[in-house]
């Protein structure tokens, strides 16, 4: 809930180490889906007369063109990454509302939800997401004092076209920090989507009484050569009343006292929240040949606290997050001589936490104290040069990057921080070289990328990916993927100790795409990476240092696959994990979604969820550490569609219905931040109706 930085204030006092020993199980799952695809492709099923629409969808989906994996738009399919794209269109038929329904969803995906900012990682990270890079149009949205994806409540996704997960390390791409994976989310722009304006209302409600409401309005308007495009949104949202729960045996067996007497003198567990989004962008085409684009995204959280820590939040806590994005781009086709471009990029970050301390010595009630960090300034600037040598099957990309961040000293009544002052400053120059090379009649595709970061807070880094696709034929694709990357040390870490070295991985990789038939795609990915140097404390001392002597191999597999026949489509993701240590893991996850169309207007969806047995560290009435079992996870979603039920001259009306969680199963997600609290409670089942308006 706290800054990682403060993660001392309400932390635990004393830690012991528990040592672990690994059980080798053999995994079975891609066998397992290798069979039920090979049962899918089935020839009668090609036969069938399926849906034009959900026909048209999956095709051009295997087809669809991803950026953020390359540096340059490509079919999915061609991709020398693993790559999980959701469209719009899953949005709305499964009733997404923002990226954790998205993620939730994701094959490789670690997720824990304690109901403030989403914990979690990618295969078999997990935490806080430093291990993850989020883009917005590949542009850097990280929040910049932590270097992580800070995902909260400031991602909706009505103004997205898509939302693009690469799986695996991607340094070679982006840099520092792109260590297991990237999340890149896609607007909509007259460029890539419908000309009109939409607006919608969203109303949700609880059995735990959870209370939601939002509101947005999307414009895209083109005239000759001008694209406008202007998004806004606003929610207000009350989570689940937890008070029963934060006092139980359950969550924690420390400060129940504490708990208990806020929560009698009439401080109820309480934890409002609003999120705000306002994004404009003008293109203008200055020729054929000429584009120039700006843009403003204004994006803020605010925060309740959640459920990690209710005893620092029981009169007036907010956790507020603010960022606003300025970018300038300039793009010139020079035809055969290729295409250049030029991206500038202005982010300003606001962290601001208020909270009260738990310690009854510091007064009755103890005070409330704010920790600011504001102002904090990322400049970037990429100019980039691509060359498709058409006779020789070749593409080149060339780019140099200029990074300087001018992070501010926080503000804090109970520390200075004048340790992180020589770290505040960081200047990031980078060189990015790829190139794509087809031969033998496009059966193979190889692709090789080099990056050099120069940092003044850290050694140099290098970084290599590779990969050779084989097309056996138009259905079926298999890759070899390699990739590194490194993950650079905060200012915080730094500061704990100045000689970290950044941490590093190294991937190697299996897939094979398929799209037999009209009816189908699916794919099959094995790895094992091999990260060192992560950065880690000083096991041979309590509360010792940060140093690099932590390593992690990870062994794992995961598949995604799309269908329809006839009136019906779905999906179905899945993962298996075996990791030297599994704490906060689980072995097995699947999701899973099916769609009927009733009718031209109306469509039924049904989405699940399971997560098998994961262990979690915990700590006893006594403040010693054992080993809690977070039983497996099970969750079903239902929802009614209708699109465009009304159709008035001048705008189309639609409508839908979700129901969360219909069993109304206790699920818990396992705290991957430390032994205290021991597990967060799932939200009960709520019901949400949303209402839109196209005009």
């Amino acid at each position: 809930m706290l800054h990682e930085g403060l993660h001392h204030i309400h932390s635990s006092p004393s830690r012991l180490t528990i040592r672990f020993s690994r059980r080798k199980q053999q995994a079975p799952l891609i066998v397992i889906l290798a069979l039920f695809a090979t049962f899918m492709t089935n020839p009668a099923l090609a036969t069938m007369d399926g849906d034009a629409l959900f026909n048209l969808s999956l095709i051009e989906l295997a087809n669809i063109d991803v950026s953020s994996a390359t540096r340059r738009p490509q079919p999915l399919k061609d991709l020398p990454a693993t790559v999980y794209v959701f469209t719009q269109h899953d949005f709305a038929r499964y009733g997404f509302r923002d990226l954790k329904d998205v993620l939730k969803y994701t094959a490789g995906i670690e997720y824990g939800d304690s109901h403030s900012w989403l914990q979690g990682g990618q295969r078999g990270f997990t935490g806080t997401w430093s291990h993850t890079r989020i883009l917005i149009d590949g542009r850097d949205a990280d929040k910049t004092t932590d270097n992580q994806a800070h995902i909260s409540h400031q991602y909706p996704l009505y103004n997205i076209k898509q939302v693009e997960i690469i799986q695996g390390p991607a340094s070679s791409l982006y840099g520092a920090d792109v260590f297991a994976g990237l999340i890149n989310l896609v607007t909509k722009t007259h460029e890539n989507s419908e000309t009109g304006q939409d607006s919608s209302f969203t109303l949700g409600e609880g059995e735990d009484k959870l209370s939601s409401k939002q509101l947005t309005y999307s414009n895209v308007y083109q005239k000759e050569r001008l694209g406008i495009t202007f998004h806004s949104s606003w929610l207000d949202q009350t989570d689940p009343d937890y008070t029963n729960y934060v006092l139980s045996d359950d969550y924690s067996f420390l400060n129940q006292t504490v708990r208990t007497r806020f929560f009698n003198e009439g401080n109820p567990y309480k934890d409002d929240n609003r999120g705000v989004n306002l994004n404009l962008i003008l293109n203008y085409e200055v020729s054929s040949h000429d584009d120039f684009k700006i843009g403003f995204d204004y994006r803020s959280s605010h925060d309740g606290g959640g459920i990690e820590n209710p005893e620092l939040i029981y009169t007036n806590f907010k956790e507020t997050l603010d960022q606003d994005r300025i970018f300038v781009n300039y793009k010139k086709d020079m035809h055969e001589m290729g295409t250049l471009s030029f991206d500038y990029q202005y982010l300003k970050d606001d962290t601001i936490y208020d909270f009260n301390l738990r310690n009854l010595d510091q007064g009755d009630p103890p005070p409330l104290v704010q920790y600011a960090q504001r102002n904090s300034e990322l400049q970037s600037s990429q100019i980039q040069y691509d060359r498709n040598f058409k006779a020789l099957n070749n593409y080149l990309v060339l780019s140099y990057s200029h990074k300087e961040y001018e992070l501010s000293k926080p503000i804090f009544e109970l520390d200075s921080f004048n340790e992180l002052k020589p770290f505040l400053k960081h200047t990031l120059n980078s060189f990015f070289i790829q190139d794509q090379q087809t031969f033998l009649d496009d059966r193979f595709l190889l692709t090789l990328g080099y990056r050099h970061d120069d940092s003044n807070l850290y050694d140099n880094i290098e970084t290599i990916r590779g990969a050779l696709q084989y097309n056996i034929n138009h259905q079926y694709s298999v890759k070899i993927l390699y990739g590194e990357a490194f993950r650079e040390p905060t200012v915080f870490e730094l500061s704990n100790n100045p000689s970290l070295n950044s941490a590093t991985i190294k991937t190697t990789e299996l897939v094979l795409d398929a799209n037999p038939n009209d009816h189908l795609n699916f794919k099959l990915a094995t790895y094992t990476s091999k990260a060192r140097d992560i950065i880690g404390e000083n096991r041979q001392d309590t509360d010792g240092p940060l140093v690099n002597i932590d390593k992690k191999t990870i062994n794992g597999s995961e598949a995604f696959m799309r269908w329809h026949t006839g009136q019906l489509s779905g999906f179905l993701s899945s993962s298996y994990l075996d990791v030297d240590d599994m704490l906060d893991l689980a072995r097995y996850k699947f999701g899973w979604g099916l769609s009927h169309e009733l009718s031209e207007k109306w469509t039924f969806s049904i989405i699940g969820k399971y997560i098998s047995t994961i262990d979690t560290k915990a700590m006893d009435a006594n403040e010693n550490l054992y080993i809690e079992k977070v039983p497996a996870f099970y969750d079903m979603d239902i929802t009614l569609l209708g699109s465009d039920i009304i159709n008035w001259p001048y705008s189309k009306v639609g409508i839908s219905f979700s129901v969360h969680n219909i069993f109304d199963r206790e699920n818990y997600y396992p705290n991957p931040r430390g032994p205290d609290p021991i597990k967060f409670l799932a939200n009960q089942r709520s019901y949400f109706i949303k209402t839109s308006l196209k005009f």
